[in-house]
């Protein structure tokens, strides 16, 4: 469970629900709580930070993961391109690998233009 010393129990629950996909109502039946009451947390500041900060968690976890398995994945692209007899299977696979290098290359580019409009807009 979240752990923050600014939320009550239920609100932390309520993240958790919310970040498994429940939706406002469904919250308020599993808490006990009415349904204007999960509604009025969704429009409060401090909730919807946490709720974006819990999602931000998440995301920077799957990341990772998929990171990892990245270049597993990638030469398992190379090899089936290199060792299967079917022209199709060689095509394709041929293809993923080179749109999935561009759009890592695209990615990487984007980045390191993000970072210098950031530097200049920091410099101002």
């Amino acid at each position: 469970m979240i752990k923050n010393d600014h939320f009550s129990e239920k609100k932390l629950k309520a993240i958790e629900l919310l970040m498994q996909s429940y939706s406002p109502g469904e919250v308020a039946i599993e808490l006990g709580i009415s349904r204007v009451t999960v509604y009025r947390w969704l429009k409060d500041d401090n909730f919807q930070k946490e709720l974006t900060n819990k999602k931000s968690e998440i995301i920077e976890g799957v990341s990772r993961k998929l990171a990892g398995a990245l270049d597993k994945s990638v030469q398992v692209l190379i090899e089936l391109r290199d060792s299967c007899k079917q022209p199709n299977i060689r095509r394709l696979s041929s293809m993923a690998v080179i749109d999935y290098t561009l759009k890592i290359s695209e990615m990487t580019d984007l980045e390191s233009r993000i970072k210098v409009l950031e530097a200049a807009i920091d410099k101002k």
